[in-house]
């Protein structure tokens, strides 16, 4: 059978307009564009961002990124990916330059995941804040309508505890700030009508609803030794609200660095009920009970290896220093108090040196996490709302 180039002519022509219909982008945002905006931070992508490049050598990717100014470009990408369900999936870089063909076809996450909706790694609540912001600025209704899409979501998510759950297990989730995140924007659904504007009397509501049952959850989370509160784990069961396992190197324990945003965001309540003074102070004696004094964590250069999640060119080791800081360990045993650590064995050991390379340079074991909270922050929240317990 002979060629007909007439023929390759016009199926190409038709693919190419099947294409420009899939990828065509509405007047109101191809004139946003071009029109110079305030960025709008980036903060809360920080995790997702991480998980996308961390496999490129130096966590530099091989494409082009937004800068913070361009939101239009940023807030496209989150419309092109956010799922029926209202959510987004996880680990990927919402900053990227993303060729029209690219944004035209569905993509997977770098863990292997399909699109999957969820508030792991800081997610979907960090989407709808952004998408708040960018309607503050834009008035255009497409930005309003996702995150409405989004709250949606995660009133759907909450389970009878009133908790929230990530990823990796079916919980109430600390880890990744999924509690506090998510309790934190509908706190500020509530409060900052101008940013949420867009949200009807109904669904702030619900969001109420929502907001009032989870932070109940939170503070029955609030782990005890004995009779005394100390802080919280990174997931709790959705019934009884005890300590259980995350991933395979999670156990179950007491945690520095989410209970650090968990009190930071019960400071952030104006006129604290005793319940939430009591977890907050609660909170502050453990951290400063446990803190490691005459200890270091240094970087040194190691050979370069690509592990499964990340890769390495370098190592981290113990140091014993007098003049060194106070720093904390992630996980704290449930009974002795003591710092634990846990393989990808799962094994618990005491000792950071019974870690792998990869465990020690893919994880965050040790540090200063309360530091700033106990130095600055809780005095400056005790002085507002503790003036009777302030001394002289």
């Amino acid at each position: 059978m002979g060629r007909h180039p007439s023929l390759f002519i016009s199926i190409a022509l038709v693919l190419a307009f099947a294409t420009a219909g899939l990828t065509a982008e509405p007047a109101e945002v191809v004139a946003a564009k071009a029109r110079r905006w305030e960025p709008v931070s980036l903060e809360p992508f920080a995790d997702s961002i991480h998980h996308a490049v961390a496999l490129f050598e130096g966590q530099r990717p091989p494409y082009r990124q937004y800068p913070p100014e361009q939101i239009i470009h940023i807030a496209e990408n989150l419309l092109a990916r956010q799922n029926p369900d209202g959510g987004w999936p996880k680990n990927l870089d919402w900053t990227r330059a993303f060729s029209p063909n690219e944004l035209a076809r569905s993509f997977r996450g770098t863990d292997g995941q399909e699109s999957k909706s969820t508030l792991d790694n800081k997610n979907t609540w960090s989407q709808v804040a952004y998408l708040a912001q960018v309607y503050r600025q834009t008035g255009l209704q497409r930005y309003a309508a996702a995150a409405v899409r989004g709250l949606e979501y995660i009133l759907a998510g909450q389970h009878a505890s009133g908790g929230w759950r990530g990823s990796d297990v079916e919980a109430v989730t600390f880890n990744d700030d999924v509690m506090t995140g998510v309790l934190a924007t509908l706190k500020t659904v509530l409060e900052d009508r101008e940013l949420y504007v867009f949200v009807d009397e109904p669904l702030r509501s619900r969001v109420k609803g929502a907001y009032d049952r989870g932070l109940v959850c939170l503070l029955r989370c609030q782990i005890k030794v004995g009779n005394r509160l100390t802080a919280w784990a990174q997931q709790h069961d959705h019934e009884s609200l005890a300590p259980i396992w995350a991933r395979v190197f999670e156990p179950p324990a007491i945690v520095t660095r989410e209970s650090v945003g968990v009190v930071r965001f019960l400071m952030s309540i104006d006129n604290p009920p005793p319940a939430v003074i009591r977890a907050v102070e609660s909170a502050v004696a453990w951290f400063d009970r446990v803190k490691i004094i005459g200890l270091r964590i240094e970087e040194v250069k190691a050979e370069p290896v690509h592990f499964p999640y990340q890769w390495s060119d370098l190592e981290r080791i113990e140091v014993r220093d007098s003049q060194a800081p106070p720093i904390w360990t992630r996980f704290y045993d449930l009974q002795t108090e003591a710092p634990i650590f846990c393989t990808r064995q799962r094994v618990i050991t005491s000792a950071y040196t019974d870690l792998s390379r990869e465990r020690r340079t893919g994880y965050d074991w040790y540090g200063d996490w309360p530091a700033e909270l106990l130095e600055k922050e809780y005095p400056a929240w005790r002085w507002k709302w503790r003036p009777a317990h302030n001394g002289p």
